[in-house]
């Protein structure tokens, strides 16, 4: 019994990678011609600024979602833009990753820093800290063009630190690193890695914690996206991941940023297939609500089959099965200690709508065969 129990505890958590049903992007507007190398989206207060890559000013922009119009140009005035892959924010900071490496082989790797007030202000210029950086596990800077593990175009900037998500051209899987957010000279160290199936190429963070990662097949150009659910801390993929592919291929997509609520912006480069634009993915519904400060609620095992047990839920009530996009399934009753007996099921990713802990919640379910 004891065994089998430790055994549950392994699976629940272990990462889990599901993959979904293809999503459909919405194309919202053409991007003039200056902007044909969007390489990087910020969404702040509903304005939505982006970055271009190498040979680029060294400047943010401003753009209208609806006309593509460029709105307001924000140059950086101390520095350069040796190829600026992605700009975040933690809310009191606005960063700029210039750590675009195809080859490999750049020593000079930067994060350039200012104020979020700056994207609000009316001046057309702004001073910038530097964060210059190097792999802490890199010591070959011999060049091969995309050929390396140690590009990358997308990151986050949490509590106190920078998240680089690396494009690796080898293997197609990300690596983790993280560096102190701040000026100076720091070193990136390598924390975890992730089999993305392609090359990441942005990644947003959205109001309830989830982290979506975007990219792209190296020969294809077949864009999706990765949902990273119910991170715990840093420990971003050890949660329940779903890969979505979109259904607009080949697509060099590039930027994403959160929209709206239910929404998210995503811009491709120019390229043969599609002109430079802005495209808007709508994702399945999420599975928490925000704000709340309930304990944590766990289902397990994961993945599951018939049975499973939901920590804190309330016996002799009836529970809503519901697929990914909260249509009703059918209905389930939760038994003593949590525990609920499963229709049979398709192997899938669903919702559980239940009573925990006298509150409604919905949790996601992952069934396998």
């Amino acid at each position: 019994m004891m065994e089998r129990m430790r055994l549950l505890l392994l699976l629940a958590c272990a990462p889990l990678a599901m993959h979904a049903q293809p999503l459909m992007p919405v194309l919202l507007t053409d991007l003039p011609l200056p902007q044909q190398e969007v390489s990087g989206m910020l969404q702040v207060d509903g304005m939505i600024w982006i970055c271009l890559d190498s040979g680029n000013p060294n400047k943010l922009y401003q753009v209208d979602t609806v006309s593509g119009d460029v709105l307001r140009e924000l140059e950086l005035t101390n520095a350069s833009n040796v190829d600026w892959e992605e700009v975040t924010t933690d809310g009191t900071w606005v960063y700029v990753g210039d750590f675009g490496n195809n080859a490999g082989a750049r020593t000079d790797l930067r994060v350039y820093r200012f104020p979020l007030e700056a994207l609000s202000g009316v001046s057309d210029a702004v001073v910038v800290d530097t964060i210059r950086f190097q792999y802490a596990d890199q010591s070959d800077f011999t060049p091969v063009l995309d050929g390396t593990n140690w590009d990358a175009e997308a990151f986050l900037a949490l509590d106190d630190s920078l998240f680089l998500f690396t494009k690796n051209w080898v293997d197609e899987r990300t690596h983790l690193y993280a560096l102190p957010a701040l000026p100076g000279d720091q070193v990136a160290v390598r924390r975890d890695a992730f089999d993305t199936q392609g090359l990441i190429t942005g990644v947003v963070r959205n109001a309830q914690g989830d982290i979506i990662l975007l990219g792209h097949s190296r020969e294809s150009t077949a864009p999706f996206l990765w949902t990273l659910r119910s991170p715990v801390g840093h420990l971003f993929f050890g949660g329940s991941n779903t890969r979505h592919p979109l259904t607009v291929s080949p697509l060099q997509a590039e930027a994403v940023a959160q929209l709206d609520a239910g929404r998210l912006l995503i811009g491709n480069e120019r390229t043969l297939e599609h002109d430079q634009a802005l495209w808007t993915v709508t994702l399945p519904v999420g599975v928490r609500q925000a704000g709340t400060t309930r304990p944590a609620v766990r289902i397990f095992p994961v993945p599951a089959d018939r049975q499973i047990r939901v920590e804190g839920a309330d016996p002799g009530r009836s529970a809503r099965l519901l697929d990914v996009h909260g249509a009703e399934l059918g209905t389930v009753v939760v038994g003593s200690d949590g525990v609920v007996d499963l229709p049979l099921l398709p192997a899938g990713e669903y919702l559980l709508d239940l009573s925990v802990r006298s509150e409604r919640s919905r949790l996601p379910l992952v069934i396998a065969r």
